[in-house]
């Protein structure tokens, strides 16, 4: 490398450490940066500058074209947009370029840019190159939509007939009311785990909208991160349509998408969950969030510093096929274990684990029972009750009219056995949540070993507080040989969010370690529910 390039290289990364420290606060740092880059890009022989400087601006930057509806009612929250886009222009590193029609979109002028946001634009006076550009864009997965309030417009609307693609798209809505006077209501946070919906509260509410209603919810055709609570308007309003959602995306679409229903007033720029919102839908559709530093270390060893501690729990005392899960489940656990990596205690007796005792574990793993005298129930209880954290298999969550504890059945989602299959035989099993930590690295559907599967009455999917994960594929009907089910809700994984508690229905048998894609599933579990202790994420990297 000449000196000149060397030195262009020094200057190139001095720039970037201003970027990357957010030291940008006003325009003479910025013109500072520029002057730096501009004057430290030598020509190499090649013709271009110097590799460093190139890579790293080219890595570091995204294009995102903003669709606007100037003026009117929605002028202020666009202007207002505008200006919060352009502050984080610099935070985030993107170019924004702005336009106010369609007349200019067509498939080259799209595939430049990594995000296009529909600022309140409304689905219709779209040129018609326009809309199959748009369409192959986000059929084909181009880049990343961003879409607020207006964009759902949907209809007849100044001489326009309906987009049927943009009402697919949308979850085969078609606009219907509004709230005309405007008014506030609370967000009620569904799916907390994907990425546009990290760093929020529970809920949180919005002012000043007009929370546009369809002619159905178009939850059967999109996936549901929020919705408002039409009870809580202020002032009230009798425009309602019951099952009311408020962010979706449609994962039917390659490209990354997702929809926020309000954007009606510039008062949303004051809240700061929407600018959380905002901000992450911004990384997470351009796909930002799949982008690491490359700066960083990528491997965060442990050394002789064991995260956590886990009891795993079994029991001799049951039928053979579980007590041959078992065995195979507690090899499974020490091998996670190698290397030590957290400390591992194996038990077949519950009974020395008193409170005390109990809770120095970061999560209790049940592999084939859980314990049946009372006291060690109670313990068990306050365990959880105040933080502790499980992973059941199976029969650890088996409970019919003789077990007598309520408290099991509230625990695990208010569910009874109520059938099985058998002989046990392998099933399809589909993804309900594939943003869960959980699920998210899963196939949509596979095939999991044999096991006998346990039906139960209610469905678990029927309380509130519970989020089924993954569910028996009604593909599977009729199911067994001897003893048959042939329909019903089948929820097979299933965390209730009131504790941290994960439940797998299988665990029968010797055969339940041989699928790389359910041990994966293990593997998943046990870490979401280690990290999910309220002491903090031991698998966050740690400051040595």
């Amino acid at each position: 490398m000449s000196k000149a390039c060397f030195l262009s290289e020094i200057s190139c990364n001095i720039a970037v450490l201003f970027i990357k420290n957010n030291r940008m606060k006003n325009i003479q740092n910025m013109l500072f940066a520029c002057a730096v880059l501009l004057l430290s890009a030598p020509v190499k022989s090649s013709g271009r500058p110097c590799t460093g400087c190139d890579d790293v601006m080219r890595g570091r930057t995204f294009k995102m074209l903003v669709l606007t509806e100037r003026g009117g009612q929605h002028g202020g929250f666009t202007d207002a947009g505008l200006k919060w886009l352009a502050e984080k222009s610099v935070e985030m590193n993107f170019e924004l370029t702005e336009i106010n029609n369609t007349q200019r979109i067509d498939e080259d002028f799209l595939k430049q840019y990594q995000l296009v946001v529909q600022l309140d634009y409304p689905p219709y006076n779209w040129t018609e190159t326009a809309q199959k550009a748009f369409t192959r864009y986000v059929d084909e997965g181009w880049g990343g939509w961003i879409g607020f309030h207006h964009a759902t417009l949907l209809g007849e609307f100044d001489g326009f007939t309906m987009w049927k693609w943009y009402s697919e798209f949308m979850g085969g809505i078609r606009f219907k009311n509004y709230i005309a006077p405007l008014a506030s209501g609370f967000i009620r946070v569904e799916l907390p785990e994907h990425p546009v919906m990290k760093g929020l509260k529970t809920g949180f509410t919005i002012p000043d909208d007009e929370f546009y209603t369809f002619d159905k919810s178009p939850r059967p055709n999109v996936r549901v991160l929020a919705n408002v609570d039409e009870s809580s308007y202020q002032p009230d309003s009798d425009v309602r349509m019951g099952d009311h959602p408020a962010v979706w995306t449609n994962p039917s679409k390659k490209a990354r998408n997702v929809y926020f229903l309000m954007g009606h007033s510039e008062k949303l720029y004051d809240s700061n969950d929407f600018k959380t919102m905002f901000a992450n839908a911004i990384r997470w559709a351009s796909g930002q969030l799949d982008t690491p530093d490359e700066n960083d270390y990528p491997a965060d060893y442990a050394g002789n510093r064991p995260r956590f501690k886990a009891l795993v729990y079994y029991s001799e005392q049951v039928e053979e096929a579980h007590r041959d899960f078992a065995r195979q489940g507690v090899e499974f656990f020490r091998r996670l274990n190698y290397g030590n990596g957290f400390i591992l205690e194996i038990a077949t007796d519950f009974s020395p684990y008193t409170d005390e005792k109990l809770k120095e574990f970061d999560v209790v793993v049940m592999l084939n029972a859980m314990p049946s005298a009372r006291e060690q129930r109670q313990t068990f209880e306050r365990y959880m009750e105040n933080g502790g954290g499980w992973m059941g298999f199976h029969a650890a969550a088996y409970n019919d009219r003789d077990t007598k504890w309520p408290w099991l059945v509230d625990f695990l989602g208010g569910g009874v056995f109520y059938c099985n299959n058998w002989p046990p035989q392998p099933v399809k099993l589909t993804v309900d949540n594939p943003y869960h930590d959980v699920t998210k690295n899963l196939p949509e559907s596979f095939i999991a070993p044999e096991s006998e599967w346990y039906q139960w009455q209610p469905s678990p999917r029927k309380n509130p507080n519970v989020e089924v994960l993954l569910s028996l594929s009604p593909d599977n009907y009729p199911l067994g040989i001897k003893d048959i089910v042939r329909f019903g809700d089948f929820p097979v994984v299933w965390t209730n969010k009131k504790y941290r508690m994960i439940y797998l229905n299988m665990g029968h048998g010797d055969d339940e370690f041989t699928d790389a894609t359910q041990k994966l599933l293990f593997v998943n579990a046990f870490r979401w529910v280690v990290g999910a202790n309220g002491k903090g994420n031991p698998f966050e990297k740690q400051e040595k």
